[in-house]
């Protein structure tokens, strides 16, 4: 797994820190709670991009 440094906003931060106190993300690390949000961010673009790209084809 590749490494990175990044920054993150202050109110990102807080959302992290207030979602290990949750039941479901009590157990996760910040950086696991980070992997999950990009994937969940990541999958939903896909799913945008690919329903802008049906809705040009007639």
């Amino acid at each position: 797994m590749k490494r990175l440094s990044v920054s993150l906003p202050p109110e990102i931060e807080k959302t992290i820190i207030d979602l290990r106190k949750t039941d479901e993300f009590c157990m996760c690390s910040c950086a696991d709670i980070l992997r999950k949000l990009m994937l969940i961010g990541a999958e939903q673009l896909h799913t945008t991009a690919e329903q802008a790209e049906g809705k040009d084809t007639p």
